[in-house]
């Protein structure tokens, strides 16, 4: 077999290609969705065989990851209100070159 490395081909170019558009906060948020079912699937196990479950441990996870939602939105804000800002700024330039060329004419 004559096996020829594809020109162009780099699987993590393409994975770093695919994080980009979904983008990094919306993977967190994946994520912890995930473990969050996979958590609540080992809780009801758990109730299964003992009848009860770790309360003060159960607690604790929804406290860990509904503060890192938090986290993530905090940070989704921060960033909107930064191109929110951005974007006055340049609509202010904008404006200020117009009013400068209606001047000069």
């Amino acid at each position: 077999m004559n096996r020829r490395k594809r020109k162009g081909f780099h699987p993590l170019r393409k994975l770093k290609g695919f994080i980009g558009k979904i983008g990094t906060l919306n993977l967190v948020l994946i994520a912890v969705g995930a473990f969050f079912v996979w958590f609540n699937w080992q809780l009801l196990d758990i109730f299964r065989v003992s009848g009860s479950i770790p309360e003060t441990y159960a607690c604790a996870v929804v406290a860990a990851t509904i503060g890192e939602c938090g986290i993530c939105g905090w940070i989704r804000t921060n960033k909107d209100r930064k191109r929110e800002h951005q974007w006055e700024l340049e609509e202010k330039q904008a404006e200020l070159k117009e009013r400068k060329e209606a001047e000069n004419e």
